[in-house]
């Protein structure tokens, strides 16, 4: 039996989103890649790690490719942060509530889509406003 145990552990150990993560962790850890991958200007990760099929192909559909539409996104972003608030898992949609901002621009409070996929969790959307920080 400690033999079989060892086996389940070494496997469990071998994989990143598996074995005692919850989908509220893998998709926290999917919103901190998205971050760190759009503050490194990784268009690359992003479009092929990180953003949902679904979101790629209509990107596509309206004529832009996903690395040059991430380079105008991110492009002029400097030293960005992102912290996540509440995140909320219902079956294969997911939504994280963030706080993001970044040198010269002003703060946001938004919700970043996710969805499950065959891969893992993507992100579906971008992020719509939650709050504007601006004074009515």
């Amino acid at each position: 039996m400690r033999l079989a145990e060892g086996i389940v552990a070494l496997a469990c150990a071998g994989v990143l989103s598996a074995c005692g993560t919850s989908a509220h962790d893998e998709v926290r850890d999917k919103v901190e890649q998205f971050a760190t991958a759009a503050a490194k200007h990784d268009y690359q990760s992003l479009c092929t790690q990180v953003l949902a099929p679904a979101l790629i192909t209509r990107l596509a559909d309206a004529g832009v490719a996903c690395v040059p539409a991430m380079r105008i996104a991110f492009g002029a972003v400097q030293n960005p942060t992102l912290s996540i608030g509440r995140i909320v898992v219902a079956g294969r949609t997911a939504q994280a509530i963030t706080l993001s901002a970044a040198k010269g621009q002003e703060a946001s409070l938004d919700s970043i889509e996710l969805v499950k996929t065959a891969d893992g969790w993507r992100v579906s959307s971008l992020g719509s406003p939650v709050l504007s920080t601006r004074p009515k």
